[in-house]
C-alpha cells in the first residue's frame, strides 16, 4: 500500500459547531462523487470475527496518510481480500470492491484513512459501533457485516456488496413512477422497522445510504451514526417508547437536509428522526428536488426548522392523496405528529400498496421486492391447519380458477383500459396474423419489380396467427441523449477501451467483474452520436445529434437501457402488431407506398416508392419528424430511420418459439427499415443479427406490459 496525499475534496464536508449539525459525507456504499458497481451472485453468510477482534478496531494504532490500493492487490490478514476496484471515497475512508478469497465472494471493503491520532481513535470506535450494530441485524433490507479488523495499521470492515448503485444515482435525472416510489418507501420502512424493533435509530438516512440490488431490492447501509437506546449505559429493550431517552448528544451528527429539526437542535432523539428522513427522501423522489434547500449547511438547517413546504404544486398531482398524507405526516416539524417508528410507517405503506396492487403488477420484477412483514407485531394472523382431501383441494383450485377468470372478465368489461405512461402508446390488437405466405411474397415481389429481394423476404414466412396481449410501446426511438444519460448513470460498471488500430475511445462494455463483459455501444468517431468525456463526467450526446436515434448499440446495450427504465425490448410479434394494427396495414402508416422525404429510408428499389426519389438521406434524422411514417396510435419511425432490435430469437422458417438451448450469440430479430436500407420498411419486413452486432443504422425502442393485460404466453422473447 503506497501513501497518497489527500485530494482535499471528500473530507471537506460542511460543518457547524455547537448544538447544530455535523455533515458526514461517508457512506458505507459507493459515494456520490464516484461509483463503480460489481454484481455478485455468490451466497452471503455472516462470518464475524470474535469480540476481541471487534474491540481491536477501536484501539488500532495511528496510521499513515490516505492510501490507494491498486486493483489486483492482495490485502488484509493473510491476504484474504483481492482488491478489484475502488467504489468510492469519502472523508473517513475508501470503499473497494474486493474478492474474499477464503469464501469466494465479492465484498465491499471499507478501509479507514485518517491522519490524526485522536481522530483515528474516534473513527475506529465508530467503525466498531457500525460493525456491532450491523452484525445484530439479520434482515434482507440491511447490508450484512462479514469481517472487521486491522491490517498494516489500517482499520477495515468487510460487508455485503450491494450491486445496483445508490438510490441517489437512480433518482438523478429521472421521474420515478409512483408505484416504484411506494415500493421503495415500503422497503426502506421494512429496514427501519427492523432497526427500531431492536432499539436502534439510523440517524443518517439519505439516498446515498440506500443501496439498490441488481434485482431492485433495497438495503440500508452506513450505521456509523446509528445509536442504541441507552440510559445509564444499559441497553434498553426494543420498546419503541423507551428510545425517547436514547441518542441525546451534545453535537448532533447527520446530513443537513435529511436531519429532523430536533436532530439539528441536539435534542434527545428517537425513531421519529428516521421517519422524518424517510419523508425527505420520498419528497425528493416525487419532485426531483429536496424540500429543504440552501447554499450553506446553516441555510438548509434554517429551512428545516421552518417546516416542510406544502405538497400542492404540479409535481404532486400524480401522487395519490393517501401517499401525500403519509409523506406530509413524516415531514411534520413536531415529532409527536409523525409515525412513531418504522413499524407504524410500514403498516401504513402496506395498506397503500394493497390499494395499488393493480398498478404494481406493471412493475418489472426488480422493482417489486417488498416482502411480507417479518416482525412479530406486524405478522398477519395465522389460521389453524385443517386436513382436507385431495378431491376437495382440486375442487377448490378449480373453483378459485373459475372465480379468477370471471373476476378478470368482469374487470375487463367494466374497467376502462389503463392509460399508457407518458411517451408510450397502448397497443391492443388481440389475435392477428403475422408474416406472409410464399404466394403473398411472390405477389409482393411482382409489384416491387427487379429490386425485390426474395431471399430476404422468405424470412417473413410463414403467416402465423398469434394472440398479442395488450402492451405499451415507446412512440419514439431511443435517442443519443437518452442513451448517453444511461451510460453516465451506470459508468461505475462500464469500461471504455480502444480498438486494434488505437482508436480510443471506441468500445463501451460492462466491467468483467460485473458479469459477462457484453459490448454495449461503438463510439466510432465518424458515425458516433455519443462521446466519452472522462471517468467523472461520463458520456454525452454529440452537440447537434442529441435527438437522433441511438445507433451502433448492441442488443445487450438496448436490453440494458430498457431494463434501467423499468421496461423491456418488444417481442417481434408486438412490434408487428404495432406496425400492422387491426386493419392489417402493409406499411406502418397504411397501404400507400412511402413518399420521398416523408419516410427516412433509402431508395434502393426493395420497396415500392413514389417516383423520382433520390438515393437516400445519408444518415438518420431526428426522431419523430418523418411526416408519413407514423401509425394511427402515434408511433413514429417504425418504417424507417433506424432498424430496431427486438427481444425475439431468430429461427429461420419459424415465427414463434425459440431455438433449443440457444447460446448467448444466437441471432435476434431486427424489424423496420432504415436510412441505409428499405428492407424491413413493410410491416412484415424481418431481418436478423447476432446480439453483439452494432450497426450504424440499427437502434431500438422499449416496451412494457399493460397493467390490465393478462401475461403473454409466448416464449419468443428472451
Amino acid at each position: 500500500m503506497k501513501p497518497e496525499e489527500d485530494d482535499g475534496n471528500a473530507a471537506n464536508a460542511p460543518t457547524r459547531a455547537g448544538n447544530v449539525c455535523t455533515a458526514d459525507p461517508v457512506a458505507l456504499g459507493p459515494s456520490e462523487r464516484e461509483t463503480e458497481s460489481i454484481p455478485s451472485n455468490r451466497a452471503s453468510e455472516p462470518d464475524l470475527e470474535a469480540e476481541a477482534v471487534l474491540r481491536a478496531v477501536a484501539h488500532a494504532p495511528p496510521r499513515r496518510p490516505r492510501s490507494a490500493v491498486a486493483p489486483g492487490t492482495p490485502w488484509g490478514p493473510s491476504s484474504r481480500y483481492l482488491i478489484e476496484r475502488r467504489l468510492g471515497r469519502g472523508g473517513m475512508g475508501t470503499v473497494y470492491a474486493a474478492t474474499d478469497t477464503m469464501l469466494n465472494r465479492i465484498v465491499a471493503l471499507k478501509i479507514l484513512d485518517t491522519t490524526d491520532a485522536d481522530r483515528d481513535a474516534a473513527h475506529h470506535a465508530r467503525l466498531l459501533r457500525e460493525a456491532r450494530i450491523a452484525a445484530r441485524m439479520e434482515h434482507e433490507r440491511i447490508a450484512r457485516v462479514y469481517d472487521v479488523g486491522t491490517h498494516d495499521g489500517f482499520a477495515f470492515v468487510a460487508m455485503e456488496y450491494v450491486p445496483g448503485g445508490t438510490l441517489r444515482q437512480r433518482m438523478r435525472g429521472w421521474e420515478v413512477p409512483v408505484p416504484q416510489i411506494v415500493d421503495i418507501a415500503t422497503q426502506i420502512a421494512e429496514g427501519l422497522a427492523e432497526l427500531h424493533a431492536k432499539g436502534v435509530i439510523h440517524r443518517d438516512l439519505k439516498p446515498e445510504n440506500v443501496m439498490l440490488t441488481a434485482q431492485g431490492g433495497v438495503k440500508l447501509v452506513d450505521f456509523g451514526l446509528a445509536r442504541n437506546a441507552v440510559i445509564g449505559g444499559d441497553e434498553l429493550p426494543p420498546a419503541r417508547s423507551a428510545m425517547l431517552e436514547g441518542g441525546s448528544v451534545a453535537t448532533a451528527s447527520g446530513t443537513p437536509g435529511y436531519m429532523a429539526p430536533e436532530q439539528c437542535a441536539g435534542q434527545p432523539l428517537d425513531a421519529r428522526v428516521d421517519i422524518f428522513s424517510l419523508g425527505v427522501i420520498l419528497y425528493e423522489l416525487v419532485t426531483g428536488v429536496p424540500p429543504f434547500r440552501g447554499t450553506t449547511a446553516g441555510a438548509i438547517m434554517t429551512a428545516t426548522l421552518e417546516g416542510a413546504p406544502a405538497l400542492h404544486d404540479a409535481a404532486w398531482q400524480r401522487v395519490p392523496e393517501r401517499l401525500r398524507d403519509h409523506i406530509a405526516r413524516m415531514l411534520e416539524r413536531d415529532p409527536a405528529a409523525r409515525f412513531p417508528d418504522g413499524g407504524r410507517a410500514l403498516a401504513a405503506l402496506r395498506e397503500l400498496t394493497a390499494e395499488m396492487a393493480h398498478h404494481r403488477s406493471s412493475l418489472p420484477a426488480a422493482m417489486a421486492q417488498s416482502r411480507a412483514p417479518t416482525q412479530p407485531g406486524l405478522q398477519a394472523a395465522t389460521r389453524p391447519r385443517v386436513r382436507i382431501s385431495r378431491h376437495v383441494a382440486r375442487a377448490s383450485v378449480v373453483a378459485a380458477a373459475a372465480a379468477l377468470v370471471y373476476t378478470w372478465a368482469r374487470h375487463a368489461q367494466h374497467e376502462p383500459p389503463a392509460p399508457p405512461p407518458p411517451g408510450m402508446a397502448r397497443i391492443d390488437v388481440g389475435t392477428i396474423d403475422v408474416g406472409e405466405n410464399p404466394d403473398e411474397i411472390e405477389r409482393e415481389c411482382a409489384e416491387i419489380g427487379s429490386g425485390c429481394d426474395r431471399q430476404q423476404m422468405k424470412r417473413e414466412s410463414p403467416r402465423t396467427r398469434v394472440t398479442v396481449p395488450a402492451f405499451f410501446l415507446d412512440k419514439l426511438e431511443v435517442t443519443n441523449e437518452e442513451f448517453a444519460r444511461m451510460l453516465t448513470h451506470m459508468k461505475g460498471i462500464l469500461e471504455v477501451e480502444g480498438d486494434e488500430t488505437d482508436h480510443y475511445p471506441r468500445y463501451v462494455h460492462r466491467s468483467k467483474v460485473a458479469g459477462e463483459p457484453d459490448l454495449l455501444i461503438d463510439l466510432y468517431k465518424e458515425f458516433r452520436g455519443i462521446e466519452y468525456l472522462d471517468t467523472y463526467r461520463g458520456f454525452r450526446a454529440r452537440p447537434g445529434r442529441e435527438h437522433l436515434p441511438a445507433s451502433l448499440v448492441s442488443w445487450y446495450g438496448a436490453k440494458l437501457y430498457c431494463e434501467t427504465q423499468g421496461k423491456r425490448l418488444p417481442a417481434e410479434d408486438e412490434w408487428e402488431a404495432a406496425a400492422r394494427g387491426r386493419d392489417n396495414r402493409r406499411y406502418p402508416w397504411g397501404d400507400a407506398p412511402p413518399r420521398c422525404g416523408e419516410v427516412v429510408i433509402k431508395s434502393d428499389g426493395k420497396v415500392r416508392m413514389s417516383p423520382a426519389c433520390p438515393p437516400g438521406p445519408g444518415e438518420a434524422h431526428p426522431v419523430g419528424i418523418a411526416t408519413q411514417d407514423v401509425t394511427a396510435d402515434g408511433i413514429h419511425d417504425l418504417g424507417g430511420n433506424v432498424a430496431e432490435w427486438t427481444s425475439s430469437y431468430f429461427v429461420d422458417g419459424q415465427r414463434t418459439g425459440k431455438p433449443v438451448n440457444p447460446g448467448r450469440d444466437a441471432p435476434r430479430v431486427i424489424r423496420g427499415g432504415s436510412w441505409a436500407s428499405s428492407v424491413g420498411a413493410r410491416s412484415t419486413g424481418r431481418a436478423q443479427r447476432p446480439p453483439s452486432v452494432m450497426g450504424q443504422n440499427l437502434g431500438f425502442r422499449c416496451a412494457s406490459n399493460a397493467v390490465d393485460a393478462r401475461p403473454a404466453t409466448s416464449s419468443q422473447g428472451d
